[in-house]
């Protein structure tokens, strides 16, 4: 069975916010997952964390111990140390995002059927990973979970749902949708981890910015390590190309 575990960056109810992310990792082997907690635990543990979480972490006014005491010298470090685990690992990340902007001024037509780019997100993600279990494991099966978010969480499942009912052959490899705590499921703090990085990658690139050095060494080529990660962007242009388009057919 293929576990995979996916989180969210950016919520496309702000209105400053210009990117929507969905991001994760699978492995095809138990192995694989309890060779990734190990690793994670022991960095979990040498650094005296609960949890790595993001957005606490990245955060200049965080209060949380002990992200408020580390100067960024000691981050960089960390998250280069947690980055090392993932690539040891060699699960394999999928990612999606969207011009929250350009998808905001989508007409209501539009969004009825495709959702919050939050739901687009997960849907092009589930379809990126069917595409890709059909050509390298067609007799493998998908559990997937994402971390306990009540405003997401809702959609998420009745979108999944809906790709079961509609196509028999994706039923066939979605088998379990689940939700859990990160605290308790360490591959949800990679996921959360692969997905901040995503969104502040794009968000670098949109300002003419090059890449964090943390992102640079997350997608580094090492010696016997080839970074095994398949992304989208749809941005403002690809929304235009392939989105718009349907409305004239909903209209009819």
């Amino acid at each position: 069975m293929l576990l995979g575990f996916f989180d969210d960056s950016g919520k496309e109810s702000d209105l400053s916010n210009k990117i929507v992310c969905a991001a994760g990792y699978i492995a095809a082997s138990t192995n694989i997952w309890s060779g990734f907690h190990e690793l994670w635990s022991n960095y979990l543990l040498t650094y005296g964390l609960d949890e790595l979480h993001m957005k606490e972490m990245m955060c200049s006014e965080s209060r949380m111990k002990p992200f408020c005491d580390w100067d960024w010298q000691k981050k960089k470090a960390v998250l280069e140390d947690f980055s090392a685990a993932i690539k040891i690992s060699r699960i394999v990340g999928f990612g999606v995002a969207v011009d929250a902007e350009a998808w905001r001024e989508l007409p209501k037509e539009l969004t009825k059927v495709e959702g919050t780019a939050q739901e687009f997100c997960f849907m092009r993600l589930i379809k990126m990973i069917l595409d890709r279990i059909r050509k390298s494991a067609p007799n493998e099966k998908l559990s997937i979970m994402f971390d306990c978010d009540e405003g997401f969480t809702p959609a998420r499942f009745k979108r999944y749902l809906a790709i079961r009912k509609r196509r028999q052959d994706d039923a066939k490899y979605l088998i379990s949708f689940g939700v859990g705590e990160p605290q308790a499921y360490f591959p949800l703090q990679a996921a959360d981890f692969l997905a901040w990085e995503s969104r502040t990658q794009l968000l670098r690139q949109i300002k003419g910015l090059d890449s964090r050095p943390e992102f640079q060494h997350m997608m580094m080529v090492l010696p016997g390590f080839f970074p095994d990660y398949t992304g989208e962007f749809w941005d403002r242009e690809q929304i235009e190309k392939v989105i718009m388009p349907m409305t004239d057919s909903l209209a009819v």
